[in-house]
Protein backbone atom coordinates (compact mmCIF):
# COMPACT_ATOMS: atom_id res chain seq x y z
CA UNK A 1 0.00 0.00 0.00
CA UNK A 2 1.37 3.46 -0.85
CA UNK A 3 2.43 5.57 2.08
CA UNK A 4 1.21 9.12 2.64
CA UNK A 5 4.54 10.29 1.25
CA UNK A 6 4.02 8.17 -1.90
CA UNK A 7 0.63 9.82 -2.41
CA UNK A 8 2.11 13.29 -1.95
CA UNK A 9 4.96 12.58 -4.39
CA UNK A 10 2.42 11.29 -6.89
CA UNK A 11 0.33 14.41 -6.32
CA UNK A 12 3.29 16.74 -6.89
CA UNK A 13 4.24 14.85 -10.04
CA UNK A 14 0.63 15.04 -11.26
CA UNK A 15 0.53 18.81 -10.71
CA UNK A 16 3.87 19.19 -12.52
CA UNK A 17 2.61 17.10 -15.46
CA UNK A 18 -1.05 18.14 -15.71
CA UNK A 19 -1.63 21.10 -13.38
CA UNK A 20 -4.29 20.92 -10.68
CA UNK A 21 -6.49 18.72 -12.91
CA UNK A 22 -3.87 16.02 -12.40
CA UNK A 23 -4.96 15.68 -8.76
CA UNK A 24 -7.90 13.46 -9.72
CA UNK A 25 -8.07 10.70 -7.14
CA UNK A 26 -9.30 8.02 -9.56
CA UNK A 27 -6.40 8.73 -11.92
CA UNK A 28 -3.85 8.66 -9.08
CA UNK A 29 -5.35 5.40 -7.76
CA UNK A 30 -4.88 3.80 -11.20
CA UNK A 31 -1.35 5.15 -11.40
CA UNK A 32 -0.48 3.79 -7.95
CA UNK A 33 -2.39 0.54 -8.58
CA UNK A 34 -4.65 0.86 -5.52
CA UNK A 35 -8.29 1.43 -4.62
CA UNK A 36 -9.77 4.63 -3.27
CA UNK A 37 -9.66 3.00 0.16
CA UNK A 38 -5.89 3.51 0.15
CA UNK A 39 -6.42 7.19 -0.52
CA UNK A 40 -8.98 7.53 2.28
CA UNK A 41 -6.62 5.73 4.65
CA UNK A 42 -4.34 8.79 4.43
CA UNK A 43 -6.65 11.70 3.55
CA UNK A 44 -10.10 12.87 4.63
CA UNK A 45 -11.04 13.81 1.08
CA UNK A 46 -9.93 15.71 -1.99
CA UNK A 47 -9.69 19.01 -0.07
CA UNK A 48 -7.43 17.36 2.54
CA UNK A 49 -5.23 15.91 -0.20
CA UNK A 50 -4.96 19.29 -1.94
CA UNK A 51 -3.90 20.91 1.35
CA UNK A 52 -1.35 18.15 1.96
CA UNK A 53 0.06 18.52 -1.58
CA UNK A 54 0.42 22.27 -1.07
CA UNK A 55 2.13 21.69 2.28
CA UNK A 56 4.45 19.14 0.63
CA UNK A 57 5.30 21.62 -2.13
CA UNK A 58 6.11 24.36 0.37
CA UNK A 59 8.20 22.00 2.51
CA UNK A 60 10.01 20.65 -0.55
CA UNK A 61 11.00 24.10 -1.78
CA UNK A 62 11.97 25.44 1.64
CA UNK A 63 13.92 22.30 2.59
CA UNK A 64 15.79 22.24 -0.72
CA UNK A 65 16.57 25.93 -0.36
CA UNK A 66 17.76 25.49 3.23
CA UNK A 67 20.00 22.61 2.17
CA UNK A 68 21.43 24.68 -0.68
CA UNK A 69 22.20 27.74 1.45
CA UNK A 70 23.76 25.80 4.32
CA UNK A 71 27.06 26.62 2.65
CA UNK A 72 26.01 30.28 3.09
CA UNK A 73 27.47 31.38 -0.19
CA UNK A 74 26.21 32.31 -3.61
CA UNK A 75 28.69 29.87 -5.14
CA UNK A 76 27.21 27.05 -3.04
CA UNK A 77 23.70 28.03 -4.05
CA UNK A 78 24.73 28.13 -7.71
CA UNK A 79 26.30 24.67 -7.51
CA UNK A 80 23.11 23.26 -5.98
CA UNK A 81 21.01 24.10 -9.04
CA UNK A 82 21.97 20.92 -10.84
CA UNK A 83 22.57 18.79 -7.74
CA UNK A 84 20.67 15.60 -7.02
CA UNK A 85 18.28 17.40 -4.63
CA UNK A 86 17.94 20.42 -6.86
CA UNK A 87 15.49 23.12 -5.85
CA UNK A 88 15.19 24.00 -9.55
CA UNK A 89 12.12 22.07 -10.75
CA UNK A 90 10.77 24.10 -13.68
CA UNK A 91 7.74 21.92 -14.48
CA UNK A 92 6.48 22.13 -10.90
CA UNK A 93 7.31 25.84 -10.71
CA UNK A 94 5.28 26.61 -13.84
CA UNK A 95 2.32 24.48 -12.73
CA UNK A 96 2.17 25.97 -9.24
CA UNK A 97 2.43 29.54 -10.53
CA UNK A 98 -0.33 28.91 -13.08
CA UNK A 99 -2.53 27.32 -10.41
CA UNK A 100 -1.89 30.27 -8.08
CA UNK A 101 -3.57 32.62 -10.56
CA UNK A 102 -6.91 30.88 -10.10
CA UNK A 103 -6.81 29.62 -6.51
CA UNK A 104 -6.31 31.94 -3.50
CA UNK A 105 -5.09 29.09 -1.27
CA UNK A 106 -2.39 28.15 -3.78
CA UNK A 107 -1.53 31.83 -4.25
CA UNK A 108 -0.93 32.17 -0.49
CA UNK A 109 1.43 29.19 -0.54
CA UNK A 110 3.28 30.52 -3.59
CA UNK A 111 3.63 33.93 -1.95
CA UNK A 112 5.16 32.32 1.16
CA UNK A 113 7.55 30.28 -0.99
CA UNK A 114 8.57 33.35 -2.99
CA UNK A 115 9.02 35.44 0.16
CA UNK A 116 11.19 32.70 1.71
CA UNK A 117 13.35 32.43 -1.40
CA UNK A 118 13.92 36.16 -1.56
CA UNK A 119 14.63 36.40 2.18
CA UNK A 120 17.25 33.66 1.84
CA UNK A 121 19.00 35.47 -0.98
CA UNK A 122 18.83 38.76 0.91
CA UNK A 123 20.42 37.00 3.88
CA UNK A 124 23.39 35.97 1.78
CA UNK A 125 23.73 39.40 0.15
CA UNK A 126 23.43 41.25 3.46
CA UNK A 127 26.79 39.77 4.46
CA UNK A 128 28.39 41.54 1.49
CA UNK A 129 26.45 44.79 1.17
CA UNK A 130 25.49 47.42 3.74
CA UNK A 131 22.66 49.20 1.92
CA UNK A 132 19.28 47.41 2.35
CA UNK A 133 18.10 48.68 -1.05
CA UNK A 134 21.24 47.28 -2.70
CA UNK A 135 20.76 43.98 -0.82
CA UNK A 136 17.20 43.70 -2.12
CA UNK A 137 18.18 44.58 -5.71
CA UNK A 138 21.10 42.14 -5.66
CA UNK A 139 18.84 39.37 -4.34
CA UNK A 140 16.24 40.06 -7.01
CA UNK A 141 18.67 39.46 -9.88
CA UNK A 142 19.29 35.70 -9.40
CA UNK A 143 15.75 35.24 -8.11
CA UNK A 144 14.12 36.69 -11.21
CA UNK A 145 16.56 34.90 -13.52
CA UNK A 146 15.58 31.60 -11.89
CA UNK A 147 11.87 32.25 -12.25
CA UNK A 148 12.32 33.35 -15.84
CA UNK A 149 14.38 30.24 -16.61
CA UNK A 150 11.48 28.12 -15.35
CA UNK A 151 8.81 29.97 -17.29
CA UNK A 152 10.37 30.09 -20.76
CA UNK A 153 9.35 27.27 -23.05
CA UNK A 154 11.02 24.91 -23.03
CA UNK A 155 12.38 25.54 -19.53
CA UNK A 156 16.09 26.23 -19.28
CA UNK A 157 18.00 23.04 -18.46
CA UNK A 158 19.62 23.07 -15.00
CA UNK A 159 23.16 22.96 -16.35
CA UNK A 160 22.47 26.00 -18.58
CA UNK A 161 20.96 27.92 -15.67
CA UNK A 162 23.96 27.00 -13.56
CA UNK A 163 26.24 28.51 -16.23
CA UNK A 164 24.18 31.73 -16.23
CA UNK A 165 24.52 31.95 -12.46
CA UNK A 166 28.25 31.30 -12.71
CA UNK A 167 28.46 34.31 -15.05
CA UNK A 168 26.52 36.36 -12.50
CA UNK A 169 28.96 35.29 -9.78
CA UNK A 170 31.55 37.42 -11.57
CA UNK A 171 29.50 40.47 -10.55
CA UNK A 172 29.51 39.53 -6.88
CA UNK A 173 31.80 41.45 -4.53
CA UNK A 174 34.68 39.39 -3.21
CA UNK A 175 33.07 37.28 -0.47
CA UNK A 176 36.24 37.54 1.57
CA UNK A 177 35.31 41.20 2.10
CA UNK A 178 32.05 40.30 3.80
CA UNK A 179 30.95 42.59 6.56
CA UNK A 180 31.92 41.64 10.07
CA UNK A 181 29.42 40.25 12.61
Amino acid sequence: MPTRSDWLQAGLAAVADDGPNGLRIDRLCRQLGVSKGSFHHHFAGAWDFKRAVLDAYEALVVEALNDAIEQASLAGLTAAISGTQSFYRPELEVAMRAWAFSDPEVRAVQERVDRRRLESLEGIWSRMLDDPAAVHAAALLPYLVGIGASLVQPPTPPDHLQRVYELLLGLVPDESREKGP
